[in-house]
């Protein structure tokens, strides 16, 4: 084997090397996304069958999720292998769109809390 093919093989083996590192990388990154969960929407028969003190349950669990996010969303490991895979973007979405979907539900248990229990 001559000394050109044997240096040919060995930046062959290093680009091989490498392209699994960085999968292995990217592979963790997306492990290290954060996952939340969502508020379901208020249902037509939630609104028509909770009681006013189910409602003041349900806006409780709410917050608590609310607060729950913002709590785990804060900088962690898993936030710098994140960082790593997608700048930190998977994240920022992922706790947006759960406190939105919290929030929404919120807002409509509020509403029907004032329309069911203070009138």
């Amino acid at each position: 084997m001559t000394r050109k093919t044997k240096e040919n093989l060995e930046g062959i083996a290093t680009a091989i090397l490498l392209a699994i590192l960085v999968a292995y990388v990217l592979g963790l990154s997306g492990c290290a996304t954060k996952h939340y969960g969502r508020q379901e929407n208020l249902t037509q028969y939630e609104a028509v069958t909770l009681s006013c003190r189910e409602i003041e349950i349900e806006i409780a669990r709410t917050q608590g999720f609310i607060e729950r996010v913002k709590k785990e969303s804060q900088f962690s490991t898993a936030s710098v292998l994140a960082f790593m895979g997608d700048l930190g973007v998977g994240n920022v979405m992922e706790k947006r769109a759960a406190i939105r979907s919290a929030e929404d539900r919120l807002e409509k248990l509020q509403t029907l809390h004032v329309q069911k229990c203070r009138a």
